[in-house]
């Protein structure tokens, strides 16, 4: 229970932790935030499909006199609509009997008449992706502007047969919005695990199927479920490991692995993670942590800390003692700017005095970087590598999250270790 209580004391400080190490996505490498679909022009707008009754409201008995509720569902849509495809077989109606499906061009309208049994329960709609518009497209149904196909772009809406006494089974996909542990400098003494998602009606089950952490060498941990905890908004499933403390190694490298693609709520909704929306393939969440260490020596990765020019050079300086050998063009470099965006590289010497070894300093010459006229300038920026390393071989650790060398996680909006500074001449 000791350990328990102090693991749940934590929660709020990782969480802080977790969410503020973000900056600039790094402008030398291809950005790879996006695991969806291909961009597509013609998408129909599911926001803008309107359905009578609403959200919610109970079908009309258009015939008291039958058995059954006899009652229509009105569709309008934004745009033309290839006639040939609004049908029963795109346009998924529960429990409906003796269904039709009648289109009026003229209105963009679409009425669908049909018998449900008489009760007290809710009708799920589903637009499907075969329900396309006279230019081929379909309805975005996850609204991320893109062409995911199905069952992504299915968009789902629930009227209902009398007044039901459950609230309407819900499609709001969960997401993965944190986990811990995370970053360096994590006790190895440490029985506490967890990932936390927006609702609590997530199959924990399922969470902990599909969740995992591997030592460097792909070697998995042993763990067992420790709860769960919170309420909606943030939902904590808890783990720990299976030893009587941790099993852990000191200042080693770790990875958490949450399957997203196998993990659901309890209604079938699959989970997401953060900005990727419910899309095809969805990448697994994959976060590193680092266990600190109790014994004596460097076991900090470098960190940039500022720089400073002159009129021929850029002087740059770090926290710790540099491996020079891993300085050099294609670690080390600098670009002209315009309108925020490279325009081109500057050619210049790197080099180190032997009073910058003591300092922590390297440099870059500037004349290739012209200094325009008063009151005018002229903008550059500087690129330094996450593969910089320190004498003991530490990468650098541009996010200063305590790891070093990483490339970046951009679900999490976890930028690389490289940096990325402008200056002016």
């Amino acid at each position: 229970m000791k350990r328990y209580a102090l693991f749940l004391a934590v929660l709020l400080v990782a969480v802080l932790a977790f969410n503020s190490c973000g900056k600039k996505e790094n402008p030398y490498e291809p950005n790879t935030d996006a695991a969806m679909g291909s961009v597509a022009a013609n998408l129909i707008n599911s926001g803008a499909v309107n359905v009578t009754p609403g959200l919610g409201v109970a079908l009309f008995d258009l015939n008291t006199d039958s058995l059954g509720i006899q009652a229509q569902i009105i569709i309008t849509f934004p745009v033309n609509m290839n006639a040939g495809t609004v049908n029963l077989t795109n346009i998924e109606v529960d429990a409906i009997q003796g269904g039709t499906i009648t289109y009026y061009p003229e209105l963009r309208k679409a009425v669908i008449y049909g018998t449900w049994t008489a009760g007290a329960y809710w009708v799920k709609v589903v637009f499907k992706t075969g329900l396309q518009g006279q230019g081929g497209g379909y309805i975005d149904g996850n609204g991320n502007g893109k062409a995911d196909g199905a069952p992504y772009d299915y968009k789902k809406y629930y009227v209902c047969v009398g007044a039901p006494v459950t609230p309407a089974p819900d499609f709001v996909h969960p997401a993965l919005i944190n986990g811990f542990p995370y970053g360096g400098g994590v006790n190895p003494i440490h029985p506490g695990f967890y990932c936390t998602f927006d609702n609590n009606d997530i199959d924990s089950n399922l969470v902990r199927a599909n969740f995992s952490v591997r030592d460097s060498t792909g070697r998995s941990i042993s763990l067992k479920s420790a709860g769960t905890a919170g309420g909606p908004g943030s939902w904590f499933v808890l783990f720990q490991t299976t030893g009587a403390d941790s099993i852990l190694t000191s200042n080693a490298p770790y990875t958490v692995n949450v399957n997203l693609n196998a993990i659901s709520d309890t209604n079938g909704n699959k989970a997401v993670w953060s900005n990727y929306g419910y899309v095809a393939n969805i990448a697994n969440a994959v976060w590193p942590f680092r266990t600190s260490t109790t014994a004596a020596g460097d076991y900090t990765p470098v960190r940039y800390i500022t720089y400073s020019k002159t009129a021929t050079e850029l002087i740059v300086t770090f926290n710790d003692t540099l491996n020079y050998t891993t300085i050099n063009a294609n670690t080390f470099k600098v670009y002209k700017t315009s309108g925020g965006n490279l325009s081109s590289a500057v050619y210049g010497r790197i080099y180190y005095q032997p009073s910058d070894v003591g300092a922590y300093q390297v440099r870059f010459t500037l004349e290739n970087a012209p200094i325009a006229d008063p009151p005018n300038s002229t903008n550059y920026r500087f690129y330094l590598s996450r593969n910089i390393r320190d004498n003991t071989g530490w990468y650098l650790d541009g996010n200063n999250n305590g790891i070093g060398g990483e490339a970046g996680v951009p679900g999490w909006y976890i930028s690389s270790d490289d940096i990325d500074e402008g200056f002016t001449r």
